[in-house]
């Protein structure tokens, strides 16, 4: 089993919009919440019962996303009153997994999401420490284990603090979505510090912070999403990361959390499969994050860099041509407009694309081809990419 990833960009996959499959959320978050396993039997017992997804779990899991079981939410809550409860919770995961297809030797899960504590209901501190030791104990040390806590509940705090201190949870994500004043920027900042000093240590690692996005009051827009991020990371370079509730809000903006937060979160560097390609060196990245075509923009992953899935990437004259694969689409710009559009999947030149003096390619593989295609065209205007080496 591999440990859950040192930089996180997670969403929760919700079961009531299956339509969108699992195999269908974009590669840049490579962590995936199935929400959610609820009640099922005596106190402690939970279920999933959707055992048709075990393929698409299998296919994710093989292209280096883990998959997390969350437990709980909405009127879910379990109350841990007795080890018997505790263990019987911890029966329904094994179960859970062996479901779908796994052993505790290779499981089909990664790690479980605690969502099982919220309202006013209080975590009792013992019986969570024995249910992450236990689970730990069955599936190895490396089963993440995780929660999505109220951020202002001091009893959540002090449960998850104890757990944290004892490495016994992998990351604590408090969640600023869904009630007054949890999509304010300042708020999120501010109490994200909190957390990280008073319930981390100081440890940056241990928080994944956690944005809504859905078209309603006290959820987070993109813009408020960036703006929080960035001052976050700026002060916490060692923050662990960021998740989404939930897939299906993502998926209505053209995947935008993923497209824009991942590249920040991940620091250019996203642990995707590399396609083959040999692009010349260039130990530098843009100091513009996105690249805008018209009214259209996309992340830049960097310039004269291994062009990888889904990426985005400018080749400047430091070579004739690009050397990239012909998974991929490639644009030509000069003095700030597009040139040319050399399709290479969809029957374009075989060989790379000719780079102009003074000019650069945008090249992109996936969902960045699919990007270029749909929004470049001869003459169209091209801004967010500086060529200039900043060592020069």
């Amino acid at each position: 089993m591999a440990a859950l990833p040192s930089k996180v960009v997670a969403v929760y996959w919700t079961r009531w919009n299956s339509d969108i499959r699992l195999t269908q959320v974009p590669q840049s978050y490579n962590v995936l919440y199935l929400f959610a396993a609820g009640h099922s039997g005596d106190a402690g017992g939970i279920g999933w019962g959707m055992d048709d997804i075990a393929a698409d779990i299998r296919t994710v899991r093989a292209r280096g996303q883990r998959v997390v079981l969350s437990t709980g939410g909405a009127g879910q809550g379990i109350d841990f009153s007795s080890r018997a409860v505790s263990r019987r919770f911890v029966d329904s995961v094994v179960r859970i997994n062996s479901e779908l297809g796994g052993t505790l030797a290779s499981p089909m899960i990664d790690g479980v999401d605690f969502n099982t504590f919220e309202a006013e209901a209080t975590p009792n501190t013992p019986e969570y420490l024995w249910m992450f030791a236990e689970l730990k104990r069955r599936f190895g040390q490396d089963f993440g284990i995780t929660s999505p806590p109220a951020p202002w509940n001091a009893e959540d705090k002090a449960m998850i603090r104890d757990a944290l201190s004892k490495d016994l949870m992998t990351y604590a994500g408090p969640q600023f979505y869904d009630g007054p004043g949890l999509a304010d920027p300042e708020y999120i900042i501010d109490t994200t510090r909190d957390w990280v000093q008073d319930v981390a240590g100081g440890d940056a690692s241990k928080i994944v912070v956690g944005f809504g996005m859905e078209n309603m009051e006290d959820y987070s827009s993109m813009a408020q999403i960036l703006t929080a991020w960035r001052a976050i990371e700026e002060e916490f370079p060692a923050i662990r990361g960021a998740f989404l509730w939930q897939h299906k809000t993502d998926a209505d903006r053209g995947w935008a959390f993923a497209r824009q937060l991942a590249p920040l979160v991940l620091d250019h560097a996203v642990a995707w499969r590399t396609m083959p390609s040999t692009p010349p060196p260039r130990p530098f990245q843009p100091p513009c994050l996105v690249v805008t075509i018209g009214s259209a923009s996309y992340p830049l992953a960097g310039i004269d860099i291994a062009r990888q899935l889904d990426a985005l990437v400018a080749y400047t004259d430091t070579a004739a041509t690009t050397s990239t694969n012909p998974y991929g689409c490639e644009v030509t710009v000069s003095a700030g407009r597009v040139t040319r559009i050399n399709d290479r999947q969809g029957g374009g030149s075989v060989t790379g694309t000719s780079i102009p003096q003074g000019g650069f390619v945008l090249s992109g593989h996936g969902e960045a081809r699919t990007w270029l295609l749909a929004n470049a065209e001869v003459g169209a205007t091209v801004e967010g990419v500086t060529v200039d080496d900043p060592r020069s």
